[in-house]
């Protein structure tokens, strides 16, 4: 007997984040064009959020956005998150010219179509709309896996009725956590050398099993962690010789913090049973004593180096992006005049990995340029110039492109100059060179910048743009190491668009439509990769579906310009999507 639509979708659990505008129509009423710019603009920052904690928004209708993330840690934080910045912009409007935001938060079995189906979603909803304006409300479900985890306060509002659902469900409301008393802990002192840059310290893991071989592999892997989080260059990594001292003893990681002038501290815990082995680990502010991350890893107790290395690998890939989340929240915090060199990079970083238009690329160039202003020896910040005009040039917002180029340039020569062995500075040269055309010189520099830190993940993105032209193939092996690297990047739509120019330019359309049509899932607002899709539609003769992703490119970048998108790719990649635009009938072509 055939089952309905929703039977045969593929189900999932997953947390589910519902927003809507409070009073929107009211404001529609009074003042409609400037309504509209106010809630494009926090629907924008809202969407930017949801990526940033590794969400997917799946609906954006009218002043709703529904969105979906796989971990409930994420949804709340990135709740949080949205409210903080939302109330920072609105401090200083008079109540009625606020448009404010409800959240409701639940985690449930959802049926995944197109959209997302399920009683989760309707909950969501309406714990939505028991939310106070600018304010959570979170389900049991969801406090229950993200308490201690986030830096968010639980109110207990009890069971709650809610309309259309047949059974009561407990509720919760969900605050920042209150500012730092008078009289607590200030922040460490920053480690000299490092621009005033928060230093991180890891302290020994707590081997919970009775084999001592574990505590070999426990100590390894801190050893191992201390290393590779050093190799990226952003915070300061105390020395083992000095966390090591605090090896079997139980502390609060705030008297760590205290101790070791260290912002966060991470702590863990191995533990074995029965051919298996768990490693925990939490990432800690060490000035309020909140938990900022928790994972967890199981793993088959076999090669213990291998072993070691795979979790090692695992932890860098939860903890880095971590830190750079709390800091650029840190950082958003304060006032624009008020930011030091550090303040005023992480704030860029902020806009440069969340944009949604040409002023947050250019609000993010101008933060890194007074970040280097600020701190002269800084080359990270100069790195992240050369960085962010890539991003210019590829959506075509460069006003003088060749000049963008030259900038690009200079910025990653700069860098490489300043710090010859930060990855970001190679990273930076690799971009500057291949936008300039030089590739063999890109390529160089992209392998430096993965020999100096191979968890790096921009630098394989940027090797395989280099080597696409002349061997996709080899593009192609670089990016799936990335993802393997990192398989839940917030960057993960660039890393499938660029497996899609790779297999274009290698003749494997089917295989192109597939990586962009995931890019486009990931994030929709990418007119790059509406050209390349539709030029792998045009070489498999599906001429109405290629013109009609040209029209959603023209729809999102009407200041295209052929003679652009010549200058700015390889010749390789420009002929086969001219010869595909050509054979779906496109009259630009």
């Amino acid at each position: 007997m055939p089952g309905s639509q929703q039977n045969k979708a593929r189900r999932q659990l997953a947390a589910i984040l519902s927003a809507d505008a409070v009073g929107y129509s009211r404001r529609m009423a009074e003042d409609e064009a400037a309504t509209a710019q106010v809630l494009r603009s926090h629907r924008d920052t809202i969407a930017g959020y949801v990526r940033e904690h590794r969400g997917r928004v799946v609906n954006a209708v009218g002043d709703n956005l529904l969105a979906e993330f796989a971990s409930a840690v994420d949804a709340v934080a990135c709740a949080l998150d949205v409210q903080t910045e939302l109330a920072r912009r609105e401090a200083g409007l008079a109540e009625d010219r606020r448009l404010r935001f409800r959240i409701g938060v639940h985690l449930g079995d959802l049926a995944v179509e197109e959209e997302i189906l399920g009683d989760a979603v309707n909950i969501a909803a309406r714990l939505e709309a028991l939310a106070d304006p600018g304010g959570i409300c979170a389900s049991a479900a969801i406090v229950e896996q993200v308490r201690g985890k986030v830096q968010g306060a639980f109110e207990d509002l009890g069971e709650q009725q809610l309309k259309n659902i047949p059974s009561p469900v407990r509720a919760y409301r969900v605050r920042p956590l209150a500012a730092q008393p008078e009289g607590a802990a200030a922040a460490p002192t920053p480690v000299p050398g490092f621009s005033g840059r928060p230093a991180i310290a890891i302290l020994p893991f707590e081997n919970r099993g009775t084999d001592p071989a574990q505590e070999y592999l426990a100590d390894g892997i801190v050893e191992d962690l201390i290393a590779r989080l050093a190799a990226f260059r952003l915070f300061p990594v105390i020395s083992r010789s000095s966390t090591f001292t605090y090896k079997g003893k139980r502390i609060d990681p705030r008297q760590v913090s205290r101790e070791l002038r260290a912002r966060y501290v991470v702590e863990g815990s191995v533990q074995g049973v029965a051919g298996r082995v768990r490693v925990s680990v939490q990432l800690i502010d060490g000035v309020q004593g909140h938990q900022i991350s928790s994972e967890r890893y199981d793993r088959e107790l076999g090669d213990v180096f291998a072993l070691q290395d795979d979790i090692v690998l695992a932890i860098v890939n939860s903890i880095e992006p971590a830190l750079a989340r709390a800091e650029r929240q840190r950082a958003r915090q304060k006032s624009e005049p008020d930011l030091d060199a550090w303040e005023s990079f992480q704030r860029g970083n902020w806009l440069l990995f969340g944009f949604r238009s040409k002023e947050d690329l250019f609000g993010a160039l101008e933060l890194f340029r007074r970040a280097h202003a600020l701190d002269p020896a800084f080359a990270t910040a100069a790195a992240m110039q050369s960085i962010t005009y890539a991003g210019l040039l590829t959506y075509q917002w460069a006003d003088d492109p060749t000049r963008a180029v030259a900038e690009a340039l200079a910025a990653g020569e700069t860098s490489v100059a300043l710090s010859d062995d930060d990855p970001w500075a190679h990273t930076a040269l690799g971009y500057g060179c291949s936008l300039s055309g030089d590739m063999p010189r890109a390529i160089a520099a992209f392998e430096r910048a993965i020999e100096l830190n191979p968890s790096l993940t921009l630098p394989y993105q940027g090797l395989a743009v280099a080597l696409s032209a002349e061997h996709p193939d080899d593009a192609i092996r670089v990016m799936e190491k990335a993802i393997r690297l990192s398989p839940r990047d917030p960057q993960m739509h660039f890393f499938r668009h660029q497996l899609a120019v790779a297999h274009l330019i290698a003749g494997r359309y089917e295989d192109a439509v597939k990586q962009d049509e995931e890019s486009l899932r990931l994030r929709a607002d990418q007119p790059h990769v509406y050209r390349v899709l539709a030029a792998a539609y045009g070489h498999l003769g599906r001429s109405a579906t290629a013109l009609g992703a040209l029209e959603k490119m023209r729809r999102l970048a009407p200041h295209f310009s052929l003679d652009e998108f010549r200058r700015a790719n390889s010749a390789v990649l420009v002929e086969r999507c001219i010869e595909g635009w050509r054979r779906a009938g496109w009259p630009e072509a």
